[in-house]
C-alpha cells in the first residue's frame, strides 16, 4: 500500500540513506517521494507549463540524460534563437547530435557546473547562505 499524504523529504531521508523503505507512521503504507517514476503518468501541472516553452529566452538543462519522453524532447522545444546551457557530466541529446550554434555546454560535475555559474552571476554570496540554511534544518533533523 502506498501513503497518499504529502512528507517534506527531510521526514524520510534518514530512511533512504540507511537502504530502508521509508513508511508513513500513521498508516505503515509506503511514503512514495513527489517524482514520476519511468512508466508513471506525468501529472497534469506538466501539460500546463509545456506551452511555455516556445516563450523562453533562455533554457538550462542540468543533471540528464535526456533519454526519457516526454522530457528528453523539450530541449528541442524552445526557439532556434533561444540559448541552451547543459550543466552534465556528458553530451546528451539535441546537445551531442543536434547542436545549434548558440548552445554552451559545461561538462563534469554537475555540483561544480552550478557552482561556476553561480560565480559567473555574482551569486555566490546568496547561494552560500541557501546551503547553510538548508544544511541547518538537516542538523536539526539529525539529532
Amino acid at each position: 500500500m502506498v501513503c497518499r499524504r504529502t512528507f517534506p523529504g527531510e521526514d524520510f531521508r534518514g530512511d533512504v540513506m540507511a537502504d530502508k523503505i521509508p513508511r508513513c507512521p500513521v498508516c505503515t503504507g509506503v511514503i512514495k517521494p513527489d517524482i514520476v517514476f519511468f512508466g508513471e503518468e506525468l501529472p497534469q501541472r506538466f501539460f500546463l507549463h509545456v506551452a511555455d516553452f516556445p516563450m523562453a529566452d533562455l533554457l538550462f538543462v542540468i543533471g540528464t540524460s535526456l533519454e526519457v519522453e516526454p522530457f528528453a524532447s523539450l530541449a528541442g522545444a524552445v526557439r532556434g534563437s533561444v540559448p541552451r546551457v547543459l550543466i552534465n557530466r556528458d553530451l546528451v541529446g539535441p546537445f551531442a547530435w543536434q547542436q545549434r550554434y548558440n548552445d554552451v555546454a559545461q561538462l563534469g560535475d554537475v555540483v561544480s557546473g552550478v557552482q561556476k555559474l553561480v560565480e559567473l552571476l555574482g551569486w555566490t554570496e546568496e547561494m552560500q547562505t541557501l546551503i547553510q540554511k538548508e544544511r541547518k534544518k538537516l542538523d536539526a533533523k539529525d539529532k
